[in-house]
């Protein structure tokens, strides 16, 4: 198993917090999903970062949150190190799909 970071754009509350992690757990391929409202980052245990990071990053846009990954963040869960392709930047303006907050 590998584990990947995001930088995730527009997290207002406890409820972007929910829409993220539901965007994440969405995806085949993903075992466990945690997202840190505080930092702006979320972090994905997957089976191969190759095979769904692409789906990921589509299904945060879906939901509203621009996100990219962060460079050498894609780690094994035995601890070898690998690196993900870095994203392109996004607005934090974009739609939030529904959030309470209006942010």
């Amino acid at each position: 198993m590998e584990q990947i970071e995001f930088k995730v754009a527009g997290m207002t509350c406890g409820a972007c917090v929910a829409r993220v992690t539901r965007a994440l757990l969405s995806i085949p391929g993903v075992r466990n999903a945690e997202v840190d409202l505080a930092r702006g980052m979320a972090r994905a245990q997957v089976d191969d970062i190759a095979a769904v990071q692409p789906a990921l990053l589509q299904a945060l846009a879906a939901a509203g949150y621009p996100s990219e990954p962060l460079t050498g963040s894609a780690v094994s869960v035995e601890g070898t190190q690998g690196a993900a392709p870095g994203g392109s930047s996004s607005d934090p303006r974009a739609n939030r799909g529904g959030c309470c907050c209006g942010h």
